[in-house]
């Protein structure tokens, strides 16, 4: 007889303790991924990158930016924590006391050795299948930026703007270049 594993649900996981500090506990279709503390280089990035953003929304009462440990609970089985997310003034409803209800408009995954596989693939397709309508994966080794915007059920690629600003749908007057992203690294 084949035995199934339970999966976990948000519940459950709030009942866990963190191994260490600061760890990201996600859930992935019920299943539990732990993410360490990113490094300092991830992390100078995530500054920049949530700093150049809340600059921009702030000004224009556009919303609000978010970054870890804040989640977002798109299901029962599934709560990922991304490095920086958006969500419109219109939609702020969905933030809850504990998590983001529902898909945000924009999220920022900064890829790590560790987490590189499952940020481009898994959890690119659960973003667009709960419906961000951008997802922008940093890759800090080949200090790129990819700006994808959600088109039916599949992400297409936006290309930089002529004067190497990022492109964005979400935040179309966001001027943010790669300069920006990576001062400091």
């Amino acid at each position: 007889m084949a035995t199934t594993a339970k999966r976990l649900t948000f519940e459950d996981l709030e009942l866990l303790s963190e191994e260490r500090e600061g760890d990201r506990q996600e859930l992935i279709n019920g299943e539990l991924v732990v993410t360490p503390v990113p490094i300092i280089k991830h992390q100078i990035v995530n500054m920049n990158v949530v700093y150049h953003l809340g600059e921009h929304v702030r000004s224009r009462r556009m919303g609000m930016v978010f970054h870890p440990p804040t989640g977002i609970r798109f299901s029962q089985h599934n709560l990922l924590i991304p490095d920086a997310c958006f969500v419109s003034q219109s939609r702020l409803d969905i933030v809850g006391e504990k998590t983001i209800e529902a898909a945000p408009d924009l999220v920022i995954e900064i890829l790590s050795p560790g987490t590189r596989r499952r940020d481009l693939t898994t959890k690119r397709d659960l973003y667009a299948r709960f419906g961000v309508r951008e997802y922008w994966p940093v890759d800090l080794d080949k200090r790129t930026v990819d700006v994808l915007a959600l088109v039916g059920d599949r992400y297409q690629h936006l290309p930089a703007r002529e004067d190497g600003t990022l492109q964005s749908r979400v935040l179309p007057d966001l001027r943010i270049t790669l300069e920006d992203v990576f001062e400091g690294i």
